[in-house]
């Protein structure tokens, strides 16, 4: 392409790119095959003429031989004088009107024979023939002489010569015209074979021409942009500046390109200041032992360096006073101004980032010469003010100052708000930190008083209560025979009620020493605590005639080995306690593992529990029937809490196929689904009898 050219086509759109592209393809190949179809058309024209050329050819062929059968009818009629032989001079005469009319209508279509020249050949034909038709009558009537004279003169032989003559220049000038087509013909066969051969050719070179334009004006352009992309997916995107990508047209890949560009340097530029941010992010919520002033003072720095500010103040509000207190300062203005207390009016701009919540910014400030901003004005000439917000409300602002004046546009406000929420995340996190931190000080402080006062109290309790019964208990000793039975009675209700007051105070520390251990949790293996349980109680187990079935094919479990024992234990106690009259207790302690923890199950077929007491029985002092079993009435507030300790449940159900009830509970499961005690892999059934073996 010449300049001028190159430049036009650089201008065009791609849709008018693929117009063009299309018109110099399709055009010369569209002009071309009509050239060949009038071509072709011309040939089956010409294939036409030449037919009908042949039938006239052949019609005139018929005519000379009608001549030629009427005079050698009539010399064998003359010289035998045989009718037969007069045969084909009337098949002539018969025939020859048809034959005729046809020439005529063959010559009218030819163009190339006269129709009249036709007609007169064909009336010196009929006259030819009518004389000798005439001729044979006088033969026929005796006049043979005459005949003879006639014939001896030439006169017929003139005619019939004059008729086969003009027939043979006829068919000459058919056979000249025959020979014509023909050339005309091939010629244009030929030139239409070489005119598709060459429109073939020319749209073939036509096509490769639209190709290289489509090449060069959409696919190689789309090569390049997505080369682009892919170097800029696999390159270092906070590396080197985008390189500019070789597409100069105007249309809309090159525009393209140059929107991929413009977003690509936007790509890098904000992944710099992400990471920036994320790097700042992670160096301000560090909380270090500075606490929250180390947190400031690292993000007054870090924000004045990324933005290239001069100074940089966390202004915080003092609703109290209604001032601005400088909370941190960048460099050296940190020992000058920090903790320093600013008017309101001092800073209008920090003032209305903090009444819009939206970033706002001033400039040529040194031209403002009121006097309450005279000393912020010191400070730079350019200020950005940034709300720091907590929960959409703003305590304080982030002001960025620079000495020169940077104009409207000179701040990266996109990166300052950015630091901005950084930095109120950061000061919140520091509070907060600072806030917990102090409120679990508080908090093990009131922990230690208030152990100490349950330690007092119980002390305080059990010492009187104790005091009580003993005094009680000598008063009935000395002088029981000579009290009243009803001072008797008294006196021994005042002596039960102090063992029951000892009672509960012992049972308050119990539950309350629950979850006081402060070691890690272990891995116990629930058969083997089983085990030291049963073994413990094997004794009681044989005297009640207990069978106790136990399937514990379970993992590990993660709690402290003496409270799952206690679980254990209270729960084979209550059992036991609450088996009904004259039959024998009859217990079953069953264990899955679902979900990560394992749910155990102690049935017993004693007495049960009504439905409406099943969450009371887990309150501390909550006895159903205390004249039928003793106890204090917290063995299963026990074992709740010590559950829920690890995070797990427990309840009461009834069984269903009998007496009795089920007391269920998890706890969270440890290590693989291997069972340390699976060795049968099915459940044992144990009878207590003297040995408590598993």
């Amino acid at each position: 392409m010449t300049s001028p050219l190159r430049t036009w086509w650089s201008r065009l759109q791609v849709r008018q790119k693929l117009w063009t592209i299309l018109i110099v393809c399709f055009l010369p190949v569209l002009a071309a095959l009509a050239v060949h179809l009038a071509f072709v058309n011309h040939l089956l024209a010409l294939q036409e003429k030449r037919h009908q050329v042949q039938l006239a050819r052949e019609q005139t062929e018929v005519l000379r031989r009608l001549a030629v059968d009427a005079e050698d009818a009539f010399r064998g009629y003359l010289i035998t004088q045989q009718p037969t032989f007069l045969t084909p001079l009337e098949e002539a005469r018969t025939n020859l009107q048809p034959v005729l009319d046809r020439t005529i209508m063959l010559a009218e279509h030819v163009g190339s024979l006269e129709s009249e020249d036709v007609r007169r050949v064909g009336r010196q034909l009929r006259d030819l023939i009518e004389s000798k038709q005439t001729l044979i009558e006088r033969i026929r009537q005796g006049y043979l002489a005459e005949v003879a004279a006639y014939v001896r003169s030439g006169q017929g032989l003139m005619l019939s010569d004059r008729v086969r003559q003009d027939l043979r220049n006829m068919e000459d000038h058919l056979d000249r015209e025959l020979a014509r087509l023909v050339a005309d013909q091939e010629r244009v066969t030929h030139a239409t074979f070489w005119g598709l051969l060459g429109a073939l050719g020319g749209g073939l070179a036509l096509s490769v021409l639209g190709i290289r334009l489509l090449a060069h004006s959409l696919t190689q352009p789309l090569a390049v942009l997505r080369t682009a992309v892919d170097q800029f997916g696999r390159a270092d995107v906070t590396g080197a500046p985008v390189p500019a990508i070789s597409i100069r047209s105007l249309d809309e890949i090159g525009q393209l390109a140059r929107a991929y560009e413009a977003m690509a340097h936007r790509i890098r530029e904000h992944i710099r200041e992400l990471e920036a941010l994320i790097a700042t992010g992670h160096d301000l919520n560090t909380i270090g032992p500075d606490g929250l002033d180390g947190s400031l003072r690292r993000i007054v720095d870090r924000a004045a360096e990324l933005t290239q500010a001069d100074a940089c103040l966390v202004l915080l509000r003092n609703e109290q006073m209604g001032c601005w207190v400088v909370e941190a300062a960048s460099g050296e203005w940190s020992d000058t101004l920090r903790k320093s207390v600013m008017l309101w009016e001092e800073f209008p701009i920090a003032v209305r980032a903090f009444d819009s919540h939206e970033p706002a910014a001033g400039h040529e400030l040194r031209r403002d010469r009121r006097p309450q901003v005279t000393r912020r004005n010191l400070i730079g000439d350019s200020v950005l003010a940034i709300p720091l917000l907590a929960q959409g409300a703003p305590f304080g602002v982030l002001l960025l100052l620079k000495e020169e004046d940077s104009g409207p546009d000179g701040w990266n406000v996109r990166l300052a708000r950015g630091l901005a929420e950084e930095a109120a995340l950061a000061i919140a996190n520091a509070r907060l930190y600072e806030q917990a931190h102090q409120k679990q000080k508080d908090l093990a402080a009131r922990l230690r008083q208030l152990e100490h006062l349950a330690e007092t109290l119980a002390h305080d309790l059990k010492g009187p209560g104790k005091r009580m019964g003993g005094l009680a208990a000598l008063l009935r000793q000395e002088y029981g025979a000579a009290l009243a039975p009803q001072a008797a009675r008294w006196l021994a209700l005042i002596e039960e009620n102090a063992r029951e007051l000892e009672t509960r105070v012992e049972s308050l520390l119990t539950v309350a020493r629950v979850g006081a251990r402060s070691d890690a949790v272990e891995a116990v293996d629930a058969a083997t605590v089983l085990h030291d349980v049963l073994k413990a109680r094997a004794g009681e187990l044989e005297a009640r005639r207990a069978h106790v079935e136990v399937t514990l094919p379970v993992p590990r479990v993660a709690c402290h080995g003496a409270y799952l024992r206690q679980v254990f234990d209270n729960l084979l106690a209550n059992a036991l306690k609450f088996a009904r009259a004259e039959v024998a207790p009859a217990i079953t302690i069953q264990a899955v593992c679902r979900d990560n923890r394992v749910w155990f199950a102690v049935r017993d077929n004693g007495v049960g529990i009504p439905p409406e007491h099943r969450e009371r029985v887990f309150q501390p002092f909550v006895r159903l029937r205390p004249d039928q079993a003793p106890g204090s009435g917290i063995g299963l507030t026990i074992v709740k809490r010590i559950v829920e300790l690890y995070g797990g449940q427990v309840w009461v159900d009834a069984n269903p196929d009998g007496p009795g009830c089920t007391v269920t509970f998890s706890l969270p499961a440890i290590g693989d689904m291997t069972f340390p005690h699976a060795a049968s892999a099915g459940a044992e059934t144990v009878e207590r009898s003297s040995t408590p073996e598993l």
